[in-house]
Order: C-alpha cells, then structure tokens, then sequence
C-alpha cells in the first residue's frame, strides 16, 4: 500500500429503519446491526462516513474504469474502436439504449451513489450530540463532504446537465425533479466556498483528503463552466500568485505528473489515489461489502493498444500532428508527445528514446496491419508494469496547476477583452517547461496576433490545452464550455468524424436514464431525446 493511501472503512453504514408492527414495545432496535439507530453516534462514525465517501473512487462507473472512456471518448481527441459495439457508440453520440449499463447506468448510479453517502455526513456533522475532540476536526469533515459532493456533481453536469439536486439523504420515496445546470453550479460554488473556510491549507501525511487549495481549484473549475470569468479568476489568483504560490509549482520534468513513482509532487492541487494492496479478480470492484475490494485503477487496461488489453478508448491522429507543428528551443519534437501517445513514427520523432517498448514489445513486433499502424494509442498513465494486469496503482491527477495555469489565461482573457501580461506569462511558463519558445516567438503560430488580440488568443488556447491536458478528462468539460455552433462543429468535425453524428441543442448532454424517467413522474428527459 502506498504511504498516503487511505485505509477506507471495511462496510458503509446501512441507513435502514425498522417497520413498526403497531405496537411501541415491538419497536425494538437490533443492536446486532448498524443502521441510523445505533449509527452517526460519535466522531469515529463520521470519519467512517466520509472515508465511505472516498470509497466510491472505486467503482466501475467513477474512477475505476468506465468513466475515462466516456469522458475521452466523447472528446474531440479521443475514439473508441471497442470490440463491444454498443461501449464505442456510446462515445460516437450513437444512443439507442438509454439504459445501457456499462456507459451509461453504472456511472449514473454509482455518481449517485457517492451524493446520497456525501449528504448522510452532511445531515449529521453539525450535531451537537456528536462530540469531537478537536471542533476543527469537525469541520474538516464537512469541509471534505462538500468537496467530494461538489466533486461528483461537477462531473454529472459535465455529462447529463438537467438533473435532480439532491441536498439531503435520499429515501426509496423521493421523485424529485431536474435541475438546471445554472441552478446547480450555483449550489457548488457556496458548498465549495464554505469548504474552502473548513479545509486545512495542506496535508503533509494524509494526501488523499482535499486542501483548500483542491476547493479553490475545483471551485474555479465551476465558476468557469458557469462562465463567471471574474469570481474563477479570483480563485485562480489565490493559486497562482497569492498564498498558493508558495505551495503548487510545476514539476520540472512535465512527464512525472502522470508516473507512479512520482506521486503527489508539487503541480498536484488533488488526486485519486490508487493502490494494489487488495490484489483481487478482475470485477471485485464492484462488491459494495467486501472489505477487501480493489483500489486500483483500469485505466491502463482500459485504453492499452491493439493486441494488449481491452483497447477501448485510443487517441486521434491529429494530436501528434499538432503536437509535431512546433519544435522545442533545441530542435526536438515536444517531449509531451512521446509520454502521451504510442504510434508507428514515435522511433523517429525521439531518436533520444532509442529501444522504444510497449509492454515489452516494440511496435513493429506487434505486426499491425497498415490501417492499424495508422492509429494511435494513449501512452499517458501507463506504467512499466509486464505483462499487463488489470489494475493499476497510478494515481489519477484530478486537479494540476498547468491546468489552472491556462485557464487563468483564460479568464483573464476574457475579463479583459484581450491577454494581458498574466495571462501571456501562463501560457509561456507552461510552454516553457517542456522547452518550447514564449508563444510571441513560435516558429509556427503567429504569436504576435495571438499576444494582442482576444479571439487569437482564446483559439490559441485551445490548442494549448489539447496539447497539455489530452486524455485526462478534462477536453469534453472543455469543449462544452466553449460551446457548440454551427461555425465550431464543422471545425471539430474536421478532426473528428464522430462528431458528424453530433446535433446541437441535443448531444452537448447524454440522455437520462430511461428507467429513472419512467419511474418518476418529475424527472423529465433531456431535450430532444
């Protein structure tokens, strides 16, 4: 087990109540279970609850797998060839079973699933009953539910937009009815404010646990879908140049923020932390009660190459010629390039990386057919590890300064009209750090327009953190940030053909559920579905 994993709670609190049978001396509490009777009765249990929180990390719908598949598959520089024909449909805006289970059902259920565990905290944390050694203990926990709650709906609005917004412990008799998305980021940003208050400014031991620093980042990751420039850029700030200046830096060597070995090192505001101290079968995951259910990830598996693994979700060609426009300061190709992608020219484009492998194999040794050796594999957060095993314990990086560096540019763009010095000296120090010249002296763009005009600029950005932020579940909140019109489509349907199948005004969001649909008469199904 790696030195800053969590050790989760062995079972989650059954929140269930006994039925009365009418008569009051019947209603007798089994003490030989847990439920809200004997349970959210000391300081142990809502570290408990929290920690249950934390666990749904681990489920084939978050963070496990299948997450990464819909997020980079619906993106612009992901595609699925996936054998199953209904899981690479999913990412191609192809849905005719609203309820399919593994890109659809599983992830809404087990989002949700971590919500209900985030408001059974909430609902008991400000107890007075409840006693705590340390006030300030108490409020790090609610600090860390409203982040974790905050999390997991940033990420359902990302995919579904009009959905219920749950703020208390859900029963079995609850119909409650969409939301707007406005009408939810709204919420997230006062919980993600009043978490920013509770948090601790760092954690030195127990990193898994969010940090102010992770509130104001995933609250300017808010503020900028609700495009409300100024208030992101002010959490921004406080990252980049106020008190968190002093903590987050970028890690000088851009490959060690995706390497298992280099965990937790000063660019990251958040990450999910793996592990393989549970080395268990394939789907145990999935078992809610065991206590020994897997933590790593299947990421790796997840979006390995043809012939290794399930080879569900690969990259677009047009990264690596994007990628291949401009040269570093020394003449070599962009370093992010090679420990982002696997494709047949690699051996030539990096000639400093001689004896190229890919789990043990170089690429000509894997025979590709023509067609095949024009494909392009994802490289990033791929480990070492021969021969390949389903999990791995590579740490995801939810929330990493470069990130939060050029999207600062961005606000500042848009609140100014134009780049000012800030926003041109973010792009630069993240160009920079892989060796590429200040954007005002590239070799390819025309970095004197793109230095002094707003529309130059925020195009430009666009590739810059296509290049910097590929694959790592951030391009589709991107894209739909940006928005979708007539004139962007045909220029996103340039690099992707599946966005052929993309209808504006329908597919910016996945359909609901049906089951959920007709099962409550308030839920109503998402436009033009």
């Amino acid at each position: 087990m790696k030195r800053f994993f969590i050790y989760l709670a062995a079972a989650t609190a059954a929140m269930m109540s006994l039925g009365s049978c009418g008569e009051d001396y019947l209603d007798i509490q089994n003490e030989n279970s847990l439920s809200t009777g004997v349970f959210w009765k000391t300081e142990d249990d809502l570290v408990a609850g929290v920690n249950a929180v934390y666990g749904m990390f681990y489920r084939q719908g978050t963070w496990t797998r299948n997450i990464y598949t819909q997020l980079n598959g619906m993106a612009d520089d992901g595609v699925s060839y996936a054998g199953w024909t209904e899981l690479n449909e999913w990412t191609k805006f192809k849905y005719t079973d609203y309820n399919f289970a593994e890109g659809q059902v599983k992830i809404w259920r087990e989002h949700w699933t971590a919500i209900n565990r985030a408001n059974q905290v909430l609902d008991h944390v400000d107890d007075e009953s409840i006693k705590f050694t340390d006030e300030k203990d108490r409020l790090d926990i609610k600090g860390q539910a409203l982040w974790l709650r905050s999390f997991y709906y940033y990420y359902m609005v990302a995919l579904w937009d009009n959905i219920p917004l749950l703020l208390k412990t859900s029963s079995a008799s609850d119909k409650p009815a969409n939301s707007t998305p406005d009408e939810i980021f709204t919420q997230l940003e006062n919980d993600l404010t009043q978490a920013i208050e509770y948090l601790p400014l760092t954690r030195p031991v127990d990193k898994a646990r969010p940090t102010k620093g992770a509130a104001y980042g995933l609250l300017a990751k808010v503020y900028a879908q609700h495009h409300n420039w100024e208030k992101a850029a002010e959490c921004l700030k406080w990252i980049i140049e106020g008190e968190g200046k002093s903590i987050y830096s970028l890690e000088p060597k851009w490959e060690d923020n995706f390497n298992y070995k280099t965990e937790n090192n000063v660019e990251s505001l958040y990450e999910i932390q793996f592990s393989l101290c549970n080395r268990v079968g394939f789907d145990q995951t999935d078992n809610y009660l065991d206590a020994n259910a897997q933590l790593g990830t299947q990421i790796e598996v997840n979006q390995s190459p043809k012939g290794e693994g399930w080879n569900n979700i690969e990259a677009r060609r047009w990264i690596v010629d994007y990628f291949k426009r401009e040269k570093t300061v020394s003449g070599t190709n962009d370093p992010r390039l090679f420990y982002t992608c696997w494709y047949n020219e690699a051996e030539s484009d990096f000639p400093e990386h001689p004896n190229q492998l890919i789990y043990n194999k170089t690429w000509k040794e894997y025979k590709y057919s023509d067609a095949d050796n024009a494909r392009v594999f994802i490289k990033k957060y791929s480990t070492d590890v021969y021969p390949l095993y389903y999990w791995n314990d590579n740490n995801f990086r939810s929330i990493r300064l470069a990130d939060m560096m050029l999207l600062y540019a961005e606000c500042l763009n848009e609140i100014n009209h134009g780049p000012n010095a800030m926003a041109i000296k973010c792009m630069n120090d993240v160009r920079n750090r892989v060796g590429l010249s200040d954007i005002d002296k590239s070799s390819y763009y025309d970095g004197a327009k793109i230095t002094s005009d707003y529309t130059a600029f925020k195009e430009h950005l666009k590739i810059e953190r296509s290049l910097e932020l590929a694959f790592e579940c951030v391009r589709w909140i991107d894209l739909k940030r940006w928005e979708f019109d007539e004139t962007s489509l045909k220029e996103i349907q340039k690099r992707d053909a599946d966005f052929n199948n993309f209808e504006i005004g329908k597919h910016e969001r996945l359909p609901l559920p049906q089951k959920d649909v007709d099962n409550n008469p308030n839920l109503n199904q998402n436009p033009n579905y």
